[in-house]
């Protein structure tokens, strides 16, 4: 017996997958950053200006295979993945590479939504929030105007900001079908 979708019975399915995606998500970044938070109290080691203090690299990649990432230590950085659907959630955490005993420390995020649809959206925002505000978890005020910047930019077209010692990228051209947003220390 072969059983055949109608154009609506597909349409459907699409925003059940994207409606298990964005809950999926929401967990993740609620479950990730409470993680982060708890290592951070454990260790609060200054890393210098070079880091963002606080955050192993290691917890934020076990954060994000506990979400279903596939991680990756590419040497320099890890490299993680998550496909749900058409849609790739992908994140780069560069190592401190010129100061040894931080060398388990990030030094840099970039995050990338490749393929993101209007079912993906909020979820897309949720992830790249979660990386945005990992420098200022402990501050809620500036995760407020990272959020908004944020928010802001993923609905238009990208943009580069500086808030307190960091500089945020959104990038997202017309033609193509991803969002990047990198985060790094500024000097």
């Amino acid at each position: 017996m072969t059983l055949e979708l109608t154009r609506s019975g597909r349409r459907s399915r699409r925003i059940v997958v994207g409606a298990i995606g964005l809950v999926v998500f929401l967990l993740a970044g609620l479950g990730s950053y409470a993680f982060a938070r708890a290592d951070r109290e454990q260790d609060t080691k200054y890393c210098g200006h070079d880091c963002i203090p606080g955050v192993r690299i290691g917890t934020v990649v076990e954060a994000l295979q506990d979400q279903g990432h596939t991680c990756a230590d590419r040497r320099r950085f890890w490299s993680c993945e998550l496909r749900v659907g058409k849609v790739r959630f992908e994140a780069d955490l560069f190592r401190v590479d010129n100061l040894v005993n931080f060398y388990e420390y990030i030094s840099k995020v970039e995050a990338r939504i490749v393929n993101p649809d209007s079912t993906t959206a909020a979820a897309g925002l949720g992830y790249m929030s979660w990386f945005a505000t990992l420098p200022h978890r402990d501050d809620p005020s500036t995760v407020k105007k990272v959020n908004g910047w944020l928010a802001e930019q993923i609905a238009g077209d990208g943009d580069t900001t500086f808030i307190l010692d960091w500089e945020y990228t959104l990038e997202r051209e017309a033609n193509t079908r991803s969002i990047e947003l990198t985060v790094k220390r500024r000097y």
